[in-house]
């Protein structure tokens, strides 16, 4: 179960079809609605779309759920910090495990494309930043104050990146990373920096600088629904905020690095891996397995620095410019890919979080009723969980090349806006077919 989760966190490895017949298929949906975008969608779209309708009712409810949520999710996160030094050492049994590499991590990276950001609420540093802002005698800033506000210096904010490297790292790498008190050291020391950043520079700059709020932030604008600046939710195009969010080259890199993350959590767990690198154990493991962390990483990162290359020299623009505006076509593709390799992970050992909070510690309570439960792996059908998996990469990589293709042609007249994007295309193609391979081997 959860020894798993500190050393690649995958699927069953099933297909709805055989790869090659799959791959196929891919290849034709990418090609073909790359093709009709071409022909049907001449204008820009999503950044129009993205302003949506509001649900005026939304907002009185909004405003009785939310304390409530930031005081649940405080105590779970004092809970979780109590399980991981004093709790049971069994990963099996222990809060602490569970909750940050399945309900934060995988969970919410599944949940919040669909409902929008609710790690805004959810986040125990944001709550922080508001009793900061409380003592300090201001008012909580309204979400388009935070937009315009300074976020602290640039060097600051790069912690979201290190941030996620850092974390991948204990995830995938670290021959200890499932131990509760390894994972409660790091969350105390991050938590610490993060804390220090906000007194520091406020909430503005957390927006910016923290991995969770960073990443979060990025996947909730395919998000159907946002919230504006009354505190409304409003409904949306789904995709439409990306077109309409300021991406940073901060934000650039948390997405290559999660993208190079998910994707070696696959490559890692491959016969491939396991025939170049022959058996190794411990730290003489970790050292393999990062070296194919940071080589997974920058191939990916090389394959669309590549196409926006491309693009500059067929438009003349800057290529860092480039590289910073087309990244929301990464953000499907990072989506998809974290549904392919983490749905059934994430269904069944969202179960074991339920067992688990009525013995946090593993000292043999029953707070809830629940702690003698079994996981029910019957709960999805293999089925269908394997075309939802497959499905999540083709439609990511559709996703993707949908918003590039908004954004081209925003940015670039009719005729640079279609040939910008043949690299970029070429490397979707490669993205996908990657995907299901790893699917299919991980």
């Amino acid at each position: 179960m959860l020894w798993t989760l500190a050393h690649g966190v995958g699927s069953r490895g099933d297909l709805p079809l055989p790869l090659w017949q799959f791959a196929w298929a891919a290849i034709a949906a990418i090609v073909l609605s790359f093709a009709a975008l071409g022909s049907l969608w001449t204008t820009p779209r999503l950044a129009e779309a993205a302003e949506g309708h509001g649900l005026g009712w939304t907002r009185g409810l909004v405003k009785v759920l939310e304390p409530l949520a930031r005081v649940a999710s405080m105590a779970l996160f004092v809970t979780v910090v109590a399980a991981a030094f004093w709790g049971t050492d069994d990963v099996n049994a222990n809060l602490a495990p569970v909750t940050i590499y399945i309900v934060v991590w995988v969970v919410l990276q599944i949940v919040v494309p669909l409902v929008g950001d609710i790690w805004r609420v959810l986040s125990p540093f944001d709550t922080i930043a508001l009793i900061r802002d409380r003592l300090r005698g201001q008012a909580a800033p309204s979400v388009l104050a935070e937009q315009s506000a300074t976020a602290g210096p640039l060097w600051s904010q790069w912690l979201a990146p290190v941030a996620a490297f850092g974390f991948l790292f204990l995830e995938l790498i670290h021959p200890n990373g499932s131990s509760p008190q390894v994972l409660g050291w790091a969350t105390l020391i991050y938590s610490a920096v993060v804390s220090a950043g906000i007194w520091r520079w406020g909430r503005a700059w957390l927006r910016e600088a923290e991995l969770f709020a960073v990443h979060f932030g990025l996947l909730a604008a395919m998000a159907p629904l946002t919230r504006d600046d009354t505190g409304q939710l409003r409904w949306r195009a789904p995709l439409s905020g990306l077109a309409a969010m300021r991406i940073t080259p901060v934000a650039t890199a948390v997405l290559l690095v999660v993208l190079g993350g998910v994707s070696f959590d696959g490559f890692g767990e491959s016969e491939l891996w396991r025939d170049l690198i022959g058996s190794h154990s411990g730290w003489d493991n970790a050292m393999w397995r990062l070296l194919g962390l940071v080589a997974t990483t920058a191939v990916l990162a090389a394959l669309y620095l590549a196409s926006v290359r491309s693009m500059a020299n067929v438009t003349g623009a800057d290529p860092r410019t480039l590289a910073n505006l087309f990244a929301p076509s990464l953000v499907p593709i990072v989506f998809g890919y974290t549904v392919a390799h983490y749905l059934q992970v994430a269904i069944d050992e969202t179960q074991t979080f339920v067992f688990n909070l009525s013995d946090p510690l593993g000292r043999g309570w029953d707070l809830f009723g629940t702690a003698d439960g079994n996981i029910d792996y019957t709960l999805v059908s293999i089925d269908a969980v394997a075309w939802c998996q497959a499905l999540a990469v083709v439609v990511g990589h559709i996703a993707g090349i949908v918003v590039a293709h908004d954004r081209s042609i925003a940015t670039f007249d009719k005729r640079d806006a279609m040939r910008s994007q043949y690299v970029m295309l070429f490397v979707m193609v490669l993205y996908s077919v990657l995907g299901l391979w790893l699917l299919l081997n991980a």
